[in-house]
């Protein structure tokens, strides 16, 4: 898919989360306009110029409402997954380098929600399990994280989220 294609691929699912999460919990939630790590990874540095407000407006992909301080989420739609590799228990490069950015977008009380969308096969979402506590999950990727469905995800921890992003 073409540069312009993949992006505007992305701020869709950004927006159709954002969506999604407003509805669940009747509370605003908001893509990150020009997303892409603005405070993440080598740019970290930057909060140190930013208020705490600010700095939460530009962690992932998504702004939360004020009363999930510490919930950072980031979100894939992707045409294609290694679910063959997944599925047996191998390293999946795509999903550590997911990973890795959303650990790098979150400073040291936060926690990350990976959401991502596989077109055509359906979608998941991947945290780590020693940040939450007693989430309801199906899988567990390379011993500390933990996936599931996104319905289920949704349907089952809801509460869970809302109580533990604070």
């Amino acid at each position: 898919m073409s540069g312009t294609k993949s992006k505007n691929k992305g701020k869709t699912y950004e927006r159709e989360l954002a969506n999604f999460l407003t509805d669940l919990y009747k509370e605003k939630f908001t893509r990150v306009p020009y997303s892409g790590a603005f405070v993440g990874g080598s740019n970290i540095i930057r909060i140190n110029d930013l208020t705490e407000a600010q700095t939460r407006s530009f962690k992932g992909d998504l702004i939360p409402p004020e009363t999930f301080p510490k919930i950072v989420f980031e979100a894939k739609h992707y045409a294609n997954f290694q679910w063959n590799a997944l599925a047996l228990g191998k390293s999946v490069a795509q999903l550590d380098e997911w990973i890795q950015q959303s650990e790098e977008s979150c400073e040291a009380k936060d926690k990350w929600l990976l959401c991502v969308k596989i077109s055509r096969q359906g979608s998941f979402v991947l945290w780590d399990h020693t940040q939450w506590m007693d989430l309801n999950f199906s899988h567990t990727y390379r011993d500390k994280y933990q996936y599931l469905e996104f319905a289920d995800f949704w349907n089952t921890n809801s509460r869970q989220i809302k109580e533990q992003s604070v």
